[in-house]
């Protein structure tokens, strides 16, 4: 179906008031400190699930947060969802933050973890965490989502609009080995997170075992599910809900299964076609990865041959 779907065009409406330009301004000007850590990712990879690790790395177990974006905050949103300072010093050290900025538009001078995720799978998260908040059931179908929205960001044409996710791969992609980046795929969060909460750790410079271990423990699904109406739930619905022109009550969930195959299994072909031939348009072109599991390969191999 067109991009004239009634639904798809009244959730485009709604998503373009999340963002004013004087406050995405003011967050992507931020100047960090060279210890600062940020999450970089595009939507719906990971994104709250590291912002936990990173707080209880750093502070061995705190849960007194209202919400994970008051302590980790969202420098694109800071502004608009109560005026949070992001220069101000954390209760816990380092400072950490999380954005959706592609390297252009990003903050430099610090610390960050690059999470990406297999494609279908990102989506897919992408339209259950709108719906319900940002259209209805049944307004929007997940081809249309897919097809005539998702696919149809590209490089941003002003600054209250987000990277599409093969462009921000792309532009994250050189920066893989640099010495304060910290290229991760959500995958291996699910598969081994252990081993993913080290590598933070020690990119962090944290070394406490016992410090590893809580955050290990107290960033699993089972236990950040506990708190998903609570501490992991949507602040941006709370300040920005009537400048989207949603009820006051409408909001997401931030917390889900995580699975890695359910996308896929849920598209249909053409819509995975569609997939396919973008990202051989904007990520195999400037890679040669002729899918996302090349690439994840790719990298892990890479990655072997600098440990060794």
């Amino acid at each position: 179906m067109s991009a004239d779907c009634p639904g798809l065009q009244l959730m485009k409406q709604r998503i373009s008031g999340l963002l004013t330009e004087e406050g995405t301004r003011m967050g992507l000007s931020f100047k960090p400190r060279s210890d600062d850590v940020f999450v970089v990712t595009p939507g719906k990879t990971g994104t709250t699930w590291m912002q936990q690790i990173l707080h209880q790395l750093r502070s061995g177990g705190d849960m007194s947060f209202d919400n994970i974006s008051d302590v980790v905050p969202f420098i694109e949103m800071a502004y608009d969802t109560g005026k949070i300072d992001l220069e101000a010093e954390h209760s816990y050290q380092p400072r950490c933050y999380k954005t959706h900025a592609w390297y252009p538009a990003c903050p430099k001078g610090a610390k960050y973890i690059v999470i990406y995720r297999e494609p279908c799978a990102a989506f897919y998260s992408l339209f259950n965490f709108l719906k319900g908040w940002m259209f209805q059931p049944g307004e929007v179908t997940l081809s249309e989502f897919v097809t005539d929205f998702v696919l149809h960001k590209g490089v941003p044409k002003n600054i209250t609009n987000f990277a599409s996710d093969f462009d921000h791969l792309v532009s994250w992609w050189e920066h893989r080995h640099d010495s304060n980046v910290l290229f991760l795929f959500f995958e291996d969060m699910k598969e081994d997170l252990e081993s993913v909460v080290k590598k933070v750790a020690a990119f962090m410079g944290i070394q406490d075992e016992e410090r590893i271990k809580k955050a290990v423990e107290m960033s699993s699904f089972e236990f950040m599910k506990g708190y998903v109406s609570t501490k992991f739930s949507l602040r941006e619905a709370r300040y920005r809900n009537k400048a989207c022109g949603v009820p006051d009550d409408a909001m997401s969930v931030l917390i889900a299964t995580g699975s890695a195959t359910k996308g896929r299994e849920m598209m249909d072909d053409k819509t995975k076609e569609a997939i396919q031939a973008k990202w051989l348009e904007v990520v195999g072109k400037q890679t040669g990865f002729q899918d996302y599991n090349e690439l994840r390969n790719a990298f892990k191999k890479e990655e072997n041959q600098i440990v060794l």
